[in-house]
């Protein structure tokens, strides 16, 4: 419930920022970029060397950085190393993942055994991912906030309208 209300107030503060739409759909596609690139792991401090370094809103950024949750960490890095895989038509193959695999530990001797034929197409493909992810979230964004602020200036005008009669 908690959890709720703080990301509708985080949505509040994203949709009302006082910036033109487009710089802050910029901004989080930034983030998403960041987030979804092939550095797991050190996706915060990029974050704050891009912070630090550019003038970039915060708000805007990071939530693009974490739009990258857990539960979509594994899957959009298995298909950016399946993507890698077939451009550079690696003979590299991802073990199977299953709970049996995962449990006796057979997945990751496999994926380790493999490691230095999967990496070059693991950076390759989640580069591709990330940056196609980040265009496709600055549209989304870029359109909603123009359909939201929209919608928004006739509600005002609608309101000031009545008020005055």
């Amino acid at each position: 419930m908690t959890e709720e209300r703080g990301f509708r107030r985080y949505l509040r503060q994203l949709l009302r920022l006082d910036e033109p739409p487009e710089r802050t759909a910029r901004t989080f596609g930034l983030g998403v970029l960041v987030g979804f690139s092939p550095f797991i792991g050190f996706h915060t401090l990029i974050a704050i060397a891009v912070i630090l370094l550019f003038r970039v809103n915060r708000l805007a950024f990071l939530a693009g950085v974490y739009s990258n949750t857990p539960w979509s960490v594994a899957p959009a890095a298995a298909l950016g190393t399946g993507l890698g895989v077939f451009l550079l038509g690696s003979d590299a193959t991802l073990p199977e993942i299953s709970y049996e695999t995962l449990s006796s530990g057979r997945f990751w001797s496999e994926l380790t055994a493999d490691a230095w034929n999967l990496l070059v197409p693991f950076f390759v493909g989640n580069f591709i991912i990330s940056a196609a992810f980040s265009v496709m979230a600055y549209w989304i964004l870029k359109r909603f906030l123009l359909q939201y602020r929209a919608r928004r200036g006739r509600e005002n005008v609608g309101g000031a309208a009545n008020d005055s009669t």
